[in-house]
């Protein structure tokens, strides 16, 4: 799939999510990209960000960041 692909379905989630506050917009739009892209996808987008991100939405950029970080967990927050 090209990267312009991935940016303009990227940027319509970030769309539809860009109404609700900032943290829930942040979670939904990772949980949609883990319920909904193939890891090929999730893959070529991490490559995509990793290389600069280039035409993606500051608020879908700034979700994939905490997505890509992996899951919160309360063990790993404990162990802190």
């Amino acid at each position: 799939m090209k990267a312009s692909d991935l940016v303009r379905m990227a940027n319509q989630i970030t769309d539809y999510f860009c109404i609700y506050p900032k943290s829930e917009a942040i979670d939904g739009i990772a949980k949609h990209i883990q319920a909904s892209w193939e890891p090929r996808m999730r893959n070529a987008l991490k490559a995509h960000i990793d290389a600069g991100g280039e035409g993606l939405s500051p608020l879908f950029l700034e979700a994939m960041t905490d997505y890509f970080k992996g899951p919160k967990s309360p063990v790993k927050a404990a162990a802190r």
